[in-house]
């Protein structure tokens, strides 16, 4: 274990991409199936303004076609509940079927749920919903496994930069394709206004399927099965020919024996015992924390305060794709960032200038003045940028990261399982629009303090998992070392 981290360590980003390349280029197109979760979330409210999609599934009152909040609100609510309930089986799937075998699932159900969603008629809406819910399933098991897979594929020196791209995958098809495809097609006066968004998901899950049989497995999940041979098969692959594949395959044996002398099960249990329920609580608070700093509030309303500033619907409209532009640019500067300082560090500034923005648009939105308004959208464009480079794409490393290998599967599908279930809880309690609750800008303050709060727990409690194998943070943790610690602790080897 000593050589082998020895030699992790030693291994720089750039010589890890030369070596690596085929493990990188298989964690990003894995993360594919993230794009659909980011497609899903976005299409889902955009197709709510389509004319056609009203005219379909909701009902005339004085003369206009309104669809009933009740069925808006599970409209846009049922793919989180499915997302959490296929989070949830994947810990139990990928177990069964391994990593690949769990994203070739999550196609196939991805598949029927998206053509559900396509062959509903008009007036149908429980069809629609059943058909959001199955693909809702698909789309935990995708960006659950995209995490699991990356952090057990990517040699360690890669690991930061595969996990947050999933970050990045989501934020692309969330904005720039979804918003693309809805102004596209949205005035379309036939069924396909609606329809061809919902089909043009297939594409995804069957790029996936037509892929996988080429896809490398996980060697963890390959070791712990008994195939050994078949592990190192693997690892010469991702790799190449001049690693050294037997002393890769050797700190797998010994980090597995590691970890089943700690625990001898790997029940969902299991997350919630001993100094696992420390890491399953890191790696579910992460993503409490992006929602507590606000980002439905401040990304969710961008357009709204655009338009407050005075800018024309349609302006409105593209200034919001231009923030979704500077959040790409933001994710991908992670890229450099997350080796450079460390996953803490960067998760820390970044819940703490998040907050500082928060509590200056609440400040700012006591006046009422134009330039209030206007400085109110420029600090919506800093807040994306802000949290595009740290707390959003932080969290999908810390979670994937700070489990043990043993249990990796069921702590990240419990990580999406809370994405899913406060990101619900969060765009129910928070108005579409802010001046509903007389509110407005206000809502800063109290996303600011709740970010406030979050900053203090991430102070004590977020560990430092940058150039730590995962025999290392194994011990970190059975040590009871402190999360201010990890980055500095010695750690004694036999």
């Amino acid at each position: 274990l000593a050589q082998a981290a020895a030699t992790e360590h030693a291994t720089t980003p750039a010589q890890a991409v030369r070596t690596y390349w085929r493990a990188f280029a298989w964690c990003l197109f894995i993360n594919m199936g993230a794009l659909l979760w980011g497609y899903d979330s976005q299409v889902g409210g955009g197709l709510l303004s389509v004319p056609s999609f009203r005219r379909d599934f909701g009902s005339l009152i004085d003369q206009q076609y309104v669809l009933a909040a009740s069925w808006q609100s599970a409209f846009n609510s049922v793919s989180s509940i499915g997302g959490m309930a296929g989070a949830f089986s994947l810990g139990y799937i990928s177990e069964l079927f391994g990593r690949r075998g769990a994203v070739a699932v999550a196609c196939v159900v991805s598949i029927v749920g998206i053509l559900l969603q396509f062959l509903t008629p008009a007036h149908e809406n429980g069809m629609l919903l059943a058909g959001k819910l199955i693909n809702g399933f698909s789309l935990g098991m995708f960006v659950s496994s995209a995490g699991s897979y990356c952090a057990e594929v990517s040699p360690l020196a890669l690991r930061g930069i595969t996990t947050a791209s999933v970050n990045l995958w989501i934020d692309c098809k969330k904005h720039s394709m979804s918003n693309g495809v809805i102004r596209g097609t949205g005035n379309r006066t036939d069924a396909y206004a609606y329809r061809l968004p919902f089909a043009l998901q297939w594409i995804f899950p069957v790029v996936l399927l037509v892929g996988l049989p080429f896809a490398p497995e996980s060697p963890w999940w390959l070791v712990r099965e008994g195939r050994i041979d078949d592990a190192r098969k693997v690892i010469t692959r991702l790799g190449g020919p001049t690693i050294d594949a037997g002393m890769q395959l050797q700190q797998i044996q010994d980090t597995i024996e590691l970890e089943d002398s700690y625990a001898a099960s790997a029940r969902y249990i299991d997350c919630f015992r001993g100094v696992n329920f420390r890491r399953t609580v890191v790696a579910t608070m992460v993503f409490v924390l992006q929602q507590g700093a606000g980002v439905v509030f401040v990304l969710g309303f961008s357009t709204y305060f655009f338009e407050l500033a005075g800018f024309a619907n349609t302006n409105a409209f593209n200034l919001g794709i231009g923030v979704t532009a500077i959040g790409i640019v933001g994710n991908l500067l992670t890229f450099y960032t997350v080796n450079r300082f460390g996953r803490r560090f960067v998760f820390f500034w970044g819940m703490l200038t998040c907050t500082a923005v928060l509590l200056l648009i609440g400040f700012i939105s006591i006046s009422h003045s134009q330039n209030a308004r206007w400085t109110v959208a420029a600090f919506t464009i800093i807040y994306n940028f802000i949290y595009q480079t740290s707390i959003g794409p932080l969290g999908y490393v810390i979670f994937a990261e700070v489990s043990s290998a043993k249990l990796r599967s069921k702590t990240v599908a419990l990580g999406i399982w809370v994405n899913s279930l406060f990101g619900m809880v969060v765009n129910i309690v928070v108005p579409v629009n802010p001046d509903q609750a007389n509110l407005g800008g206000y809502v800063g303050f109290i996303f600011g303090g709740l970010a406030f709060t979050g900053t203090i727990w991430t102070w004590y409690f977020i560990p430092e998992t940058k150039d730590r194998t995962v025999d290392e943070l194994d011990v970190l943790f059975e040590q009871h070392v402190p999360a201010r610690q990890f980055a500095t602790h010695h750690i004694l080897r036999s």
